[in-house]
């Protein structure tokens, strides 16, 4: 009986997660459009009033990427986008939004101990594994009670890494949640990260919480440690590899390129892509970068357009696509005619299939929505391959 229900549980899943992947996908389509047209507007405008406006939507947008972003890793599982962060900044930016969702009878605080608290991580993957535990910490405190945050750098030595076989020695930053509700008992304790594994009722949440959040920890290069005691209250701890010094400059580095004016070049590039809103701003953005354009909206159109243009240097295609042929099958026949020809596809899905294989040799990809430095960084980097 046990083995059906979590059968029917994980079909659900598969069904929400179909759902969820396919509204993310369509609104990702809709935001690529808002912030394309967001970003072109903001390079014509003069400092003022009006550019933060604009500014502000444009923050509005990328909140709503990050919202996809987080329904795509619902329903399947998303490539992680690791950059450098400072974990106190994170996570006292992040501390409102708690706040509203735990509701007035949880006192919600968050402690920052020392600094030099930065590391590598996806940031709203993380944001979302926190997410999890506060609610998990809501739902164990019905009549109220706290939460506490701290995040402390910490070491772990040798000896403390033979007591626990999956913990490697070395420098941490350590995310200390706790809380002061009903706590597990032990043998809830040694479940409570198996996926589908819930003492809520039926209905009540899905079991998938702690399991999610165990993965991208560990997906990190991190270590996940769950303190309990039943009536006594929960810690559950995440470290994460803290940041030296040298990794430290060169993300800074980094940082600084990116304020460089954006790479241009005048070979002829097709943009194929079906929804014609996201297909203009494609094109208007590439044509801002000096490039020629052509423009097809499916598939056999690319092929005819490909046919009778050989000096066409990249295909730029969405992978989704309706009229019986997909953005992956347009790229393997134009290599069939032009072997040479450089391929970047673009999706409103987070991890398209093609993605993870060799499909077409040297092919990139870039998530929607995406912004124009994206955008012409990739296509730089593969023309100046060819």
């Amino acid at each position: 009986f046990k083995i059906e229900e979590d059968l029917r549980q994980a079909q659900k899943m598969e069904a929400v997660g179909q759902v969820t992947g396919g509204l993310a996908h369509d609104f990702n389509n809709l935001l690529t459009v808002i912030s394309g047209n967001l970003e072109m507007i903001e390079d014509k405008l003069p400092p003022g009033k009006l550019r933060d406006i604009l500014r502000e939507a444009q923050d509005a947008a990328a909140d709503g990427a990050k919202l996809t972003g987080q329904l795509l890793a619902f329903g399947r599982r998303q490539p992680l986008n690791p950059k450098h962060a400072d974990l106190g900044q994170l996570v006292t930016g992040f501390s409102d939004l708690l706040g509203r969702t735990l509701g007035e009878d949880i006192k919600l605080t968050t402690t920052i101990a020392g600094s030099d608290l930065n590391v590598v991580v996806d940031s709203s993957q993380l944001q979302n594994a926190i997410l999890n535990i506060a609610l998990n910490a809501r739902d164990a405190m019905p009549k109220g009670g706290s939460l506490t945050t701290e995040i402390s750098r910490v070491h772990l030595d040798a000896d403390y890494a033979k007591m626990y076989p999956e913990v490697r020695s070395g420098n941490f930053v350590l995310i200390s949640m706790t809380d002061t509700g009903i706590g597990m008992t032990e043998e809830v304790r040694k479940h409570a990260i198996e996926p589908f594994f819930t003492t809520k009722e039926v209905g009540s949440g899905t079991g998938l919480g702690l399991s999610m959040v165990y993965g991208f920890v560990k997906q990190s290069g991190g270590h996940l440690q769950i303190y309990s005691e039943a009536g006594r209250g929960t810690t559950i701890r995440i470290y994460l590899p803290a940041l030296t010094g040298s990794k430290l400059q060169e993300s800074g580095l980094q940082a600084e390129k990116k304020e460089s004016p954006l790479p241009r070049g005048n070979e002829l590039i097709l943009v194929v892509e079906d929804d014609a809103r996201v297909r203009r701003v494609a094109v208007a953005r590439l044509g801002d970068m000096g490039y020629a354009v052509l423009e097809a909206d499916n598939g056999r159109g690319a092929l005819e357009i490909l046919r009778k243009n050989e000096e066409i240097a990249l295909l730029f295609t969405d992978i989704v696509m309706p009229g019986g042929m997909t953005g992956d099958e347009v790229a393997r026949e134009a290599r069939t005619l032009r072997p040479d020809i450089a391929v970047l596809f673009t999706s409103g899905y987070s991890e398209p299939a093609l993605a993870t294989t060799d499909v077409i040799s040297g092919a990139q990809w870039l998530r929607k929505p995406y912004t124009a430095r994206e955008l012409a960084s990739m296509i730089r980097e593969l023309l100046d391959r060819r």
